[in-house]
C-alpha cells in the first residue's frame, strides 16, 4: 500500500494550469506557465449557485467594451485554492451566447473572496468568488469551445482526484496494519481475528482495483480517447466510494484512537466525505458513464461510443 500511497499522490498542483498551457495564447501562455512551474496555484471557477452541474447554463457573463476587452461578472461557488490561486481558469457566456473559459490573474480589483470553513478538504481554502466587471483582455480567452474545454479537462482531471483519495485511503490501511503488527509484537494480540484478516485482504484488492481503473480513465484521457469522459467519470465515483468506504471500515480495527479528532484517519475520512459531493455528485457521474451503455446507432449501425474491445485495445496502444 506504500507503493500505491506515494504514486497516488503525484502532485496535480499545476493540473487545472493545463487548461492555460494547452489552449492559451502565447502571451498567456509565456505570462503563467512560467510562475505555475515555479509551484504558484491555477485554480478553477465553474460552478455557481443554482449548480455545477449545468455549466451550459452559466449566469457569469460578459460586456464588450469599445477597447475590445470584455468586463465579466457574476459568481462563483465552491471555489477551491480561493484565496491561493495566482490565476483562476474562469468559465463564464461569451457575447455570443456559448460558454467560454479565460486566465483571469487572482490579483484583479474586481474579484472579491468569502471563504466557507469546509467539514473536510481543509488544504487549502475554499468558498464564494464574486467577479464586479472583471477586466478580460482577448488574448486571456483561451482558444476553443469552452464546454468542450470544461469537458476535455475534467475527464484528465477526475482520474488525478481519485488517485489522490485512493492513496489517502491507503496511508489510513499502512496506519491500520502498523499498529496492528505493533500490538502483536508487544503482545497485546495473540493472533488478528479471521474479520480483521478478510478485511485488510479485502480492502487492499478493493484500492488496487479502483487505482487501476483511475489509470486506465488516465490513459484515455491523455490519448484523446472518446470513451475518456465516461470511463474518467465512472472511475471517479467508484474509486472515491471506495475509498471512503474502505477508510470507514478500516479505521474500526484502530479502535477508540481511530477517532479522536486529532487522528490522521480522521481527518482523511472528513477529507474523503467531501470528495463524496465535490467535482460531481456520483449519482450523476455515474449517470454519464451509463450513457455509453444505451447509445443510439447511426445510419450504418455504428454506435456513438466504443466498444469494450476498442477500449481495452486504445489502452494497450496508450500503455
Amino acid at each position: 500500500m506504500r507503493l500505491l500511497r506515494h504514486r497516488s499522490a503525484r502532485c496535480f498542483r499545476a493540473r487545472h494550469g493545463r487548461l492555460i498551457a494547452r489552449h492559451g495564447s502565447a502571451q498567456t501562455r509565456q505570462r503563467w506557465i512560467p510562475r505555475l512551474l515555479a509551484s504558484e496555484l491555477a485554480g478553477i471557477a465553474v460552478t455557481e449557485p443554482h449548480g455545477g452541474s449545468r455549466p451550459a447554463e452559466s449566469r457569469t457573463c460578459v460586456v464588450a467594451g469599445l477597447d475590445g476587452t470584455w468586463r465579466v461578472t457574476g459568481r462563483k461557488t465552491w471555489i477551491s485554492r480561493l484565496t491561493e490561486a495566482a490565476v483562476f481558469v474562469l468559465f463564464f457566456r461569451a457575447p455570443d451566447g456559448g460558454l467560454a473559459a479565460a486566465a483571469v490573474d487572482a490579483t484583479e480589483p474586481g474579484l472579491h473572496r468569502q471563504p466557507i470553513p469546509p467539514t473536510g478538504l481543509a488544504g487549502w481554502t475554499w468558498g464564494v468568488l464574486d467577479l464586479d466587471e472583471v477586466t478580460i483582455c482577448q488574448e486571456d480567452v483561451l482558444n476553443g469551445d469552452g464546454m468542450l474545454l470544461l469537458r476535455e479537462h475534467f475527464a484528465g482531471y477526475r482520474p488525478l482526484v481519485t488517485a489522490t483519495a485512493l492513496g489517502g485511503a491507503a496511508a489510513v490501511f499502512d496506519a491500520v496494519t502498523t499498529r496492528l503488527s505493533a500490538r502483536r509484537a508487544l503482545g497485546d494480540l495473540p493472533r488478528l481475528r479471521d474479520s480483521t484478516l478478510i478485511t485488510l485482504g479485502r480492502t487492499h484488492v478493493q484500492l488496487a482495483t479502483a487505482l487501476l481503473g483511475a489509470v486506465t480513465a488516465s490513459h484515455l484521457a491523455e490519448g484523446g480517447h472518446p470513451a475518456a469522459e465516461p470511463w474518467g467519470a465512472a472511475a471517479k465515483a467508484h474509486g472515491i466510494d471506495t475509498a471512503d468506504s474502505a477508510a470507514a471500515e478500516l479505521a474500526l480495527l484502530l479502535g477508540a484512537s481511530g477517532f479522536r479528532a486529532d487522528c490522521q484517519t480522521a481527518k482523511t475520512r472528513r477529507d474523503l466525505s467531501g470528495l463524496l459531493y465535490a467535482d460531481g455528485i456520483h449519482d450523476s457521474l455515474y449517470r454519464t458513464a451509463g450513457k455509453q451503455h444505451t447509445a443510439t446507432k447511426d445510419a450504418a449501425g455504428v454506435t456513438s461510443v466504443p466498444t469494450p474491445r476498442d477500449r481495452l485495445a486504445s489502452v494497450a496502444m496508450t500503455g
